[in-house]
């Protein structure tokens, strides 16, 4: 298929064809839906946007190495950073909000599951659809490929070891950054992402984030079923409870010696 643009540019042209598709898809959803299910619709579209765009992160990488994967994650997770709002687009914080009973109705925490899950399903849809163009030959290979490589390359106890430890580092950086501005907040959250991703590419994936990692690998030759949930899904959710927790305590420590 003809593309009016270079080969190498490919990649980031459906990346950013992806960030104004689903910024007008955010601004007309939002403003036709009732409002007791806008929440699913943010999390279904945020969690679409994240796990596609990963996927062609995936090209870039294929084509162009760390350093390319590393800037362009970077610039993305700012972005998304500031368009998903409130949206969480990862489970690890409305089961924390479960498992630790936090005054958040129960509607909210299953609106946000069910919209994400949603949003992983059909991220894998979309996708299949854009690489179905073959604009480059990573997109026809990814698109025609039957069996796909899990990420993980360790044991399982030791990918949900990592898993567990880069969702913890996320998690509480996410979670003290709370506190500054915004644009501070988004550079070290994106900064955060990047890094702790590049870290662990080669052993698990560096997914911290049990729908993106379901929706880009569940299935694939590497791991089974139950060695996937293991790593990407308990790891994630213990090592993100972990860092709600010490944020909880560095909190009332703080509040105590402000009094």
């Amino acid at each position: 298929m003809f593309v009016p643009v270079p080969e190498a540019f490919v990649p980031y042209s459906v990346l950013l064809f992806n960030v104004v598709f689903f910024k007008i898809m955010r601004n007309v959803t939002f403003a036709i839906v009732p409002s007791h299910i806008r929440l699913l619709v943010a999390e279904l579209v945020s969690t679409l946007e994240l796990c596609s765009g990963y996927a062609e992160l995936g090209v870039v990488y294929e084509r162009q190495g760390y350093v390319a994967l590393g800037l362009t994650l970077t610039l993305l997770s700012y972005w998304w950073y500031q368009v998903f709002e409130d949206t969480e687009a990862c489970p690890c914080c409305p089961v924390e909000d479960y498992v630790l009973r936090c005054p958040v109705p129960s509607g909210d925490i299953t609106r946000k599951l069910v919209g994400q899950i949603l949003g992983g399903i059909y991220s894998v849809r979309y996708t299949k659809l854009m690489w179905s163009f073959h604009l480059i030959s990573e997109h026809r290979v990814f698109h025609t490929t039957q069996v796909c490589k899990a990420g993980l390359k360790v044991t399982v106890l030791c990918g949900a070891l990592i898993e567990g430890f880069i969702t913890f580092v996320s998690r509480l950086m996410a979670l003290q950054s709370r506190k500054w501005d915004v644009r501070t907040a988004g550079v070290a959250n994106s900064i955060t992402t990047a890094v702790l991703s590049l870290g662990a590419l080669s052993t698990t994936g560096g997914f911290f984030n049990p729908i993106l990692a379901s929706a880009l690998t569940l299935g694939c030759h590497g791991n089974t079923f139950m060695e996937h949930i293991v790593v990407y899904w308990i790891g994630a959710f213990l090592g993100g409870l972990v860092a709600r927790l010490l944020h909880q305590t560095l909190e009332e420590v703080t509040k105590q010696e402000e009094t």
